[in-house]
């Protein structure tokens, strides 16, 4: 409680009662001077003293003298009362029924889960304070709830992004089930075999994404798995996840730099990474999705392009925040979830991503990853 509200209701009845004393006892002198002047001017207009001094005789008046003589007896008691019942009432609805109304109304608001409202008194008094414990608990409830809140979106938004990165893995396993079928009895045991530890590497990145996400109640609090990877083989992992995802007759791939450098990052993120940009492409583009990938000592960098309708202003400046959608997106299960996914796994990763359209038209997005990136092999 603040410390300026040290003033008890006892103190402040005073504040209105001593002024109420003075306004009573000046308007009691007032009202006993009148009648007194009024007294003596009437007595000289309507008593008769002869000159031999015998005793005066009223000439007249009816009622007049007997109120001038005793009215003040009964004016001063009653403007006495007036004097005090009004500081009463001005003390009442000052120092008592404000903040009575004001806590009425807090108390309200409160049982209606409303508390985007402040509790404010101007009373310096034991209710004055209770008002202020009453925007203390308010703005307790408000920041809890304001938490949990936040909490229970940022569970939203884990479990949406979660959802969102399943459907990649999963498109890419079915592209080599359909790779299966279609070549039926024709593949090689060799490539039947190679096939399947393919799938089988797919289903453990998926595993290891899966505990790493699980173990986390925000996507902030993903910590990456730093391991040691040759360029040459993320471009390996990024060429073929591409073209099973986009498909071969869409994915446009080209890498520039040492296949043997050795790159320090965790591999899944960075698949996520990749996925996320990869299946965004695919959505807006018409004909192909090209991605580069590019690497030197200190970052390495992705580059995946389309050749749809590209960003509008807005997209370039916010497209990267969570659940964005394009007022003219028509798709209802586009979540808006993927270059956010990207933006955040690129800064976890030590770098950013970068929104634009490309030279030619289409949008183009670029994922910056700084690395250790010493030559030599694992």
């Amino acid at each position: 409680m603040d410390q300026v509200k040290k003033k008890t209701l006892p103190a402040a009845l005073l504040r209105y009662l001593i002024p109420a004393l003075a306004v009573c006892t000046a308007g009691n002198l007032l009202i006993e001077l009148a009648f007194t002047y009024l007294r003596i001017w009437y007595t000289s207009l309507y008593v008769y003293f002869p000159p031999d001094g015998a005793v005066g005789a009223f000439s007249g008046g009816g009622w007049v003298y007997p109120f001038l003589r005793f009215g003040n007896i009964v004016l001063i008691p009653l403007w006495s009362t007036l004097c005090f019942w009004t500081a009463v009432q001005i003390y009442s609805r000052r120092e008592i029924e404000e903040p009575v109304r004001i806590l009425t109304e807090a108390s309200d608001k409160i049982l209606n889960d409303d508390l985007d409202f402040k509790v404010e008194s101007k009373t310096e008094n034991e209710l004055g304070g209770l008002c202020d414990s009453f925007e203390n608990m308010r703005r307790n409830l408000y920041d809890s709830n304001y938490s949990l809140w936040k909490a229970l979106e940022e569970r939203k938004r884990l479990n949406a992004a979660f959802s969102h990165d399943l459907r990649t893995p999963i498109t890419v396993l079915n592209g080599y089930m359909e790779l299966m079928q279609q070549c039926g009895g024709n593949l090689s045991p060799e490539k039947r075999e190679e096939i399947l530890a393919k799938m089988a590497g797919q289903i453990d990145r998926l595993k290891n994404y899966t505990e790493k996400m699980s173990s986390v109640h925000k996507l902030e609090d993903i910590i990456p798995d730093v391991r040691k990877v040759t360029f040459g083989h993320i471009c390996e992992q990024i060429s073929e996840n591409g073209g099973l995802l986009c498909g071969a007759d869409i994915f446009r791939f080209t890498c520039e730099g040492d296949p043997e450098q050795v790159i320090q990052t965790d591999p899944e993120l960075l698949t996520e990474i990749f996925l996320n940009l990869a299946a965004n492409a695919q959505h807006y583009t018409n004909t192909c999705v090209r991605c580069r990938a590019a690497a030197d000592r200190e970052k390495l960098r992705l580059t995946v392009s389309d050749d749809g309708s590209g960003f509008s202003e807005e997209a370039i400046r916010k497209a990267w925040k969570p659940f964005y959608r394009d007022e003219n997106e028509e798709d209802r299960n586009h979540f808006g979830l993927g270059l956010y996914i990207c933006w955040l796994l690129s800064r976890k990763l030590g770098g950013g991503i970068t929104i634009e359209n490309g030279p030619e038209g289409g949008g183009m997005v670029t994922a910056e990853i700084v690395s250790q990136m010493n030559p030599g092999s694992l």
